[in-house]
């Protein structure tokens, strides 16, 4: 594999291996920049696929969560050599497409330092938020992008932003908007279990997030969390899924790799645990979607 999961990577590595992968698989993976972040940096949309109807997957939106990033790029090269060694149809009719870098200032600040951050003024505030760097979560104008998201569940705190103000949150939207998804997995870490509950959403809805989390808990090993744990203290509304689920009503699921008692910066041990866990979740939840089992 080009993706070497026993050393950690930088943005430009993660970068890197990505455009090698579409120089070597180029029918099948399509590369481009769907935004660019605060500080100047590519966000990478990958599709995998030769359909254009398919799932989105993503990762790094909180910066600190380094392992989940370079995993996708990980399952990216296996969903290609698969292709082409025993094949795969519903790649011939759908796609997959990743965004496995969210939040690429942040993932630099928490794995190189505050010094990652080429603008004076926005590397200045991000030392005034949280001096110690692996554990910043934040995006390079100090706002946690998760909670950045118009939706019902949105709380102004002193991280939030405005609602949508920032360029990661507005790329996923256009991400969202432009291209004809069936649902959507965010990876974040640490708790090794899975969030499905809209409390905004019907019942019917949360019954089918339900039945697709019980398949991906049975595929992975995680546990499935308790509906009152979506929003315990008010203050986690405005994510990723809370904005898929209530524009789109599809689903929209939330996968938490990583042991709970994991510290930050994330040793680079957990990339090959968090591979062998949830390297088959992209193509079974494209399968669920699609065929309904």
């Amino acid at each position: 594999m080009f993706v070497n999961l026993n050393v950690s990577y930088s943005y430009s590595g993660i970068m890197r291996n990505l455009i090698l992968l579409k120089k070597n698989y180029p029918r099948l993976l399509a590369l481009r920049t769907a935004g660019v972040s605060h500080d100047g940096r590519d966000i990478p949309l990958v599709r995998v696929g030769k359909g254009d109807i398919g799932t989105l997957c993503i990762a790094g939106v909180h910066s600190r969560e380094n392992i989940n990033p370079i995993v996708l790029v990980a399952i990216i090269e296996k969903l290609a050599r698969t292709y082409y060694s025993a094949g795969e149809s519903l790649l011939d009719n759908y796609a997959i497409y990743f965004m496995p870098l969210m939040n690429p200032d942040g993932y630099e600040i928490s794995t190189r330092g505050f010094g990652a951050i080429r603008n004076d003024i926005l590397r200045y505030r991000c030392e005034k938020i949280q001096p110690d760097y692996s554990g910043y979560k934040f995006n390079a104008r100090g706002v946690d992008i998760n909670r950045n998201f118009a939706c019902q569940a949105f709380m102004p705190s002193l991280y939030s932003g405005a609602c949508n103000s920032e360029n990661e949150t507005l790329t996923l939207i256009r991400v969202c908007r432009d291209n004809e998804l069936l649902g959507m997995i965010d990876f974040h870490s640490r708790g090794n279990n899975i969030y499905y509950h809209r409390a905004a959403m019907s019942e019917e809805y949360n019954q089918k997030q339900l039945q697709i989390a019980q398949q991906l808990s049975l595929l992975t090993g995680y546990s499935l969390n308790s509906p009152e744990l979506e929003n315990p203290d008010n203050l986690s509304g405005g994510n990723t899924v809370q904005l898929f689920s209530e524009t789109y009503h599809k689903p929209a699921i939330t996968i938490e790799t990583v042991e709970e008692e994991a510290d930050f910066p994330l040793d680079k041990k957990y990339q090959s645990v968090v591979f062998d866990a949830i390297k088959e979740v992209p193509l079974t939840f494209l399968n669920l979607l699609v065929h309904g089992h």
